[in-house]
This record gives structure tokens, C-alpha cells and sequence, in this order.
């Protein structure tokens, strides 16, 4: 890939609007927000440029790191304003130090897995060289890998190391005239988060609202939830079932423990752990088999068995009884820790190479969940995302529209934020200007929200009045460029079936009407706007087309359209979800067939 400057990154639509959001939602002036924040968060983006943010998990895709940072800040600063900062401070130290600490969210949602790049990932230039960001931002041509067997938890120690890079040292003098909040902030970046205090309390939330968003969870309700960890319950979940439910080591049970590693048959023990959280409550956990399975692995709660699988096959031999099984490794020391580990098992545990994830019985109707395709190849694809436009250039009319471009949950959480779309690329140029220099104090703030604001943008979105259908494929086209609508998931309203795009019917259309009208109702009206467009494959005379679903135990249907030409919708197809199989059309009265 290509490098981009940090404003050319962060020149797109959704991303202008989430910065104009941290805008709206401080007093800083113009200038002082300019080099104290958004200076910042260019230089984060030209160091991360298209980095995801995890192999498999949450913003799996090229740009994904940037995107969930810039996420994190706006559902950090919106938790921050239900707070009272600094802690116990007089009314009059809240006022004038409270800008510096809804900085310090800012800065610790960039900070908090920015290491991530350092530890996780492999940079190799054109030349074959590897590319280390403590020497800079990427200077050329670039590919990207995940490391084989990366320690899960180092990148919050190194975070510090990239600080100063990314913030600068006048931020960083900034934050030290209040030495307890510099002391929150570091140890809230460095991991030591039982340190971090309400700093690690809100940057904790972000992080989880985000993820949640990015899973397809509601980050309404991973902000309400309590604070503890997913990791932590998952721990303790796996720690009471091990002590308490399983047997150790015994014909026709869960769990074989040996000198070196925990074994649980999967995928039993894991449904039996997703069974147990959610009858204690626990609802933030992922439904879906495969990405419980991810989110175990991304904790370093289990180990892999190759890069992004985490199931063994292993074989069982205990006098003249053998049995093979699908097994997770789980480091004895999170079960016991040190100590008061159980004798190990007598017999012979021979592991015989990688097993699957199988998807139990209750869940044999979703449809099986694909890999989504990602940038962690050692080789350039075909069809590679489009460039960002830089920052000189004008907003497409086609893509520019606001209620498309921006999440209803982060709208949700910004209530009082002006609709109209505004651009910044002109303080992106600015903040990119090398040598810049502003006269601004960092106390200055501004009593009038007009003071400083931004210009309007000649670019109107997509009128109310507009046609429906319309403005349902410039929906769904933004929805897939920035990830908010999923791809061949588990219960996903698109899906790739042989090189193109298939839309769902009626679900599609019914989310559409939902999110952007406010009526489930409007979905037939809306479809049969989309139809006038022309732009789906028409066989037989007929509209919609037939799909199976192939699950373990059971063969069901989808319906919905397919789309003429994939490349309207995006440049860069995702591969064809290989359970779904297009049925030769038939002659089929339904209703939605209009």
C-alpha cells in the first residue's frame, strides 16, 4: 500500500465528521484546538496510515486502527461530559483545568493500543526491509503481516514508547501542569489500568463501545455496562466452569490437564462457558461461536495453534482406550495459577495438527461466518481500495451525505451536534503544515460555539424528499465502505455469492427503513424504489433470487437481489461466502417479487 499524510487519512467523510464532533464537544478556541488535538491526530494517522486495528476481531480492515481510535474519542469525550473533572476539585479548578482533561481522553484513545504497530504487526518496505515506527511514519510503499506467536498483552507496556511521536512534547507539557492526570493518563496507557483511575474508567468504556460497534453489538449498552473486562469475565467464567463444572481427566468429560497446558473439547466446553456467563448476566460476550473463539484468543486466554486458529486436534490415549478431539490450549497457571495446580494426567495427549470450529446445534440455522478478507497478505491484491481524496479536493455530492457518513449510535450520543455537514480539510492542510507555529495558550477556550467554527461545505447531502431508492443505494454503499453494514456474517444482510453483492430481502430494507426513516413500514416502498434504479439482475423476468445455506444440520433459504456490477457498490470485492449457493432460478410468487 501506499502512505498517505495524516490529512489525506483522515479526508473522508465519516472521518471529518467524528473530528468535528471532538470539536463541537469542547470550548478550546480555533487555533488551540487545532495544534493541541487535531495536530495530534494527524500525526496518529500518518503513523498508523492503514493498519487495522486487529488479524480477525473487531475493525479488521485496512484503516481499521484509525477508525477505531477516532471512535473511541467520541464515545470517550461524550462519557466524560457525565463527569465532574478533576475528581473533587473546587467548582472553579473544574473550569478552567476541565478542557485539559477532556483532552486526556482524546489523547488516550490514540494512545491506548497504538503499540500495537510495533509488537503485533511486521512492516516490510518494497525493498524487503522491515519498518519500525519508532523510526518514523512509513516512508514507501508498504506491506503488512500479523507476527506468529505475538504476546498478546506487550503492546500496552510499549504504548509509552510512541507518546511523545504522536502527541508531542507541547501536549505533553500540557498534561504535566497537572500531575495527577499525567500520572492517570500514563498509567492508563501503560496497562497498569488498576492505577489509571477515572481516566482508565472512560478510555476502558470507549474501547468497549467501540468494539462493540464493530461486532455488531449496541455501544449504547456496552457504555452503560459495568466496568469489569471482558477479558475478566471470561477468565473467571473459564476458571468456575474448570474448578467447578468439569471433571478433570476423565473418560467422556471437558477437560485433560498435562504438565504444560489445560485441553477443553471444543466446541463444548466453550458453548458450556457462553451458556454459564449468560445465565450469570453477562451479556457483552459475542453470540456467535467464531468470534467467542477470537475474542479468547485476542485476551490470550487460549493459545494458537497457527497465525488466527485457535482449535487443535489432538488424540487422547489412556491404557487400551483412544479417542481424538477438537481442543482448545488454555495456560494452566489462569485456571490455578501457581500452586494448587491438580495432578496431571497419566495417559498420553499427542497432538495431530490443526482441528475446526465446529458450530453447535442451537446455532445450526445462522448462516457460517467467512473470514473477512484483510491487508495482512505478503502479496498486493487485485482491486485495492481506492487512495482517500486529499485534502484539496471536493467532497463527491454522491458520498458526502451526512446521515449516511456518520453512525446513528455515535449521532445517539452526540445529541446536541448541529446536523449540517462542515468540513476541516482546511485545518487538516494546517495541521499538516510543517514548522506551523500558533500563538494560542493552551487554557484559551471560547464561550461562543460560532467563535472559530468551520466553514460550510458547498456539498449537500442527500435531500428527504429525494428519491427512496436513491438514497438507499448511497446508504448501502457508505455502509459497506465504512464498515458499518457487515459482509457475510452470521445473520449479515449482504453477502458475496459468485463475485457479486446479494442484499437480503426483506431484512435490507427493513434496516434502511428503520435507521434512516424511522418506519420498518417503508421497506416495501423502499425496495421497490431500489427496483426502478435498474441496478440488480433480472433472470427469468423475475427479481429476486434464491440462495442456499448450507449449516451443519440443516439447508435453509435466503432471498434477496443480486447487483449488476459489484464495483458500483465498492472497488474492492470481498471473496464469496463459500455456505451460500444461488439456486437456478425458478418461477416463484412472493411478495416481495413486485
Amino acid at each position: 500500500m501506499q502512505p498517505f499524510s495524516g490529512g489525506e487519512l483522515l479526508d473522508t467523510p465519516r472521518r471529518q465528521q467524528m473530528v468535528k464532533m471532538l470539536w463541537d464537544a469542547t470550548s478550546l478556541t480555533q487555533r488551540v484546538f487545532d495544534e493541541y488535538l487535531l495536530e495530534p491526530i494527524c500525526r496518529y494517522a500518518e503513523l498508523v496510515q492503514l493498519l487495522p486495528a486487529s488479524e480477525s476481531h473487531h475493525h479488521a480492515y485496512p484503516g481499521g486502527m484509525l477508525d477505531h481510535a477516532l471512535e473511541m474519542a467520541c464515545y470517550g469525550l461524550r462519557l466524560r461530559q457525565r463527569h465532574l473533572l478533576p475528581p473533587g476539585a473546587k467548582p472553579e479548578d473544574q473550569s478552567s483545568a476541565g478542557e485539559l482533561w477532556s483532552a486526556a481522553v482524546i489523547y488516550g484513545a490514540l494512545m491506548h493500543d497504538v503499540a500495537k504497530t510495533l509488537v503485533d504487526i511486521e512492516i516490510h518496505l518494497e525493498d524487503g526491509q522491515e519498518w519500525r515506527l519508532w523510526h518514523g511514519p512509513i516512508p514507501a510503499p508498504y506491506r503488512v503481516r500479523y507476527r506468529a506467536g505475538r504476546e498478546y498483552h506487550l503492546h500496552a507496556a510499549v504504548n509509552p514508547l510512541l507518546c511523545e511521536r504522536v502527541l508531542g512534547a507541547k501536549v505533553l507539557d500540557w498534561m504535566m501542569t497537572q500531575p495527577k492526570l499525567f500520572a492517570l493518563f500514563m498509567y492508563t496507557i501503560a496497562g497498569h489500568t488498576e492505577r489509571g483511575g477515572i481516566v482508565a474508567q472512560l478510555i476502558h468504556q470507549a474501547d468497549r463501545a467501540s468494539v462493540a460497534k464493530a461486532l455488531g453489538g449496541d455501544p449504547l449498552q456496552a457504555l452503560s455496562a459495568p466496568v469489569e473486562s471482558i477479558q475478566r469475565k471470561l477468565a473467571e467464567g473459564l476458571r468456575w466452569m474448570v474448578k467447578e463444572q468439569f471433571k478433570l481427566n476423565k473418560k467422556g468429560e471437558v477437560a485433560w490437564l498435562t504438565e504444560e497446558a489445560l485441553w477443553l473439547v471444543s466446541p463444548r466446553a466453550v458453548n458450556e462457558l457462553k451458556a454459564h456467563l449468560y445465565a450469570q448476566g453477562v451479556k457483552s460476550i459475542p453470540g456467535d461461536l467464531n468470534r467467542l473463539y477470537g475474542e479468547l484468543q485476542s485476551h490470550g486466554l487460549i493459545e494458537e495453534v497457527t497465525e488466527g486458529k485457535s482449535v487443535w486436534k489432538c488424540e487422547i490415549v489412556e491404557g487400551d482406550w483412544r479417542q481424538s478431539f477438537n481442543m482448545i490450549k488454555v495456560p494452566p497457571t489462569l485456571i490455578w495459577g501457581v500452586e494448587d495446580k491438580p495432578a496431571p494426567f497419566r495417559g498420553k495427549i499427542t497432538i495431530r495438527g490443526e482441528g475446526a470450529v465446529t458450530v453447535d446445534k442451537s446455532s445450526s440455522e445462522d448462516v457460517a461466518v467467512t473470514k473477512s478478507e484483510s491487508i495482512t497478505e505478503n502479496k498486493p491484491r487485485a482491486g485495492k481500495m481506492p487512495p482517500p481524496r486529499t485534502t484539496d479536493s471536493q467532497p463527491s455530492s454522491q458520498t458526502d451525505t451526512v446521515n449516511d457518513t456518520l453512525d446513528d449510535d455515535i449521532m445517539t450520543l452526540f445529541p446536541e451536534v448541529n446536523p449540517e455537514p462542515e468540513i476541516v480539510s482546511d485545518q487538516l492542510q494546517s495541521a499538516n503544515a510543517a514548522g506551523q507555529e500558533s500563538s494560542a495558550e493552551p487554557n484559551s477556550s471560547r464561550s461562543d460555539k460560532n467563535v472559530g467554527s468551520r466553514p460550510k461545505s458547498s456539498t449537500q447531502g442527500v435531500n428527504n424528499n429525494s428519491d427512496l431508492g436513491e438514497r438507499f443505494w448511497q446508504w448501502l454503499k457508505m455502509g459497506i465502505t465504512d464498515h458499518s453494514i457487515v459482509i457475510n456474517d452470521t445473520k449479515a444482510p449482504i453477502h458475496v455469492v459468485e463475485g457479486t453483492y446479494f442484499l437480503v430481502s426483506p431484512g435490507i430494507f427493513k434496516r434502511f427503513s428503520t435507521k434512516e426513516l424511522g418506519d420498518e413500514e417503508q421497506w416495501k416502498l423502499v425496495q421497490k424504489r431500489f427496483q426502478k434504479l435498474g441496478l440488480h439482475i433480472r433472470s427469468q423476468g423475475q427479481n429476486i433470487h434464491n440462495v442456499s445455506v448450507e449449516g451443519p444440520n440443516k439447508t435453509r433459504l435466503l432471498k434477496g437481489y443480486l447487483i449488476k456490477d459489484p464495483r458500483e457498490v465498492s472497488q474492492r470485492i470481498p471473496p464469496d461466502n463459500w455456505v451460500l449457493t444461488l439456486i437456478p432460478h425458478q418461477v416463484d410468487k412472493d411478495e416481495t417479487n413486485e
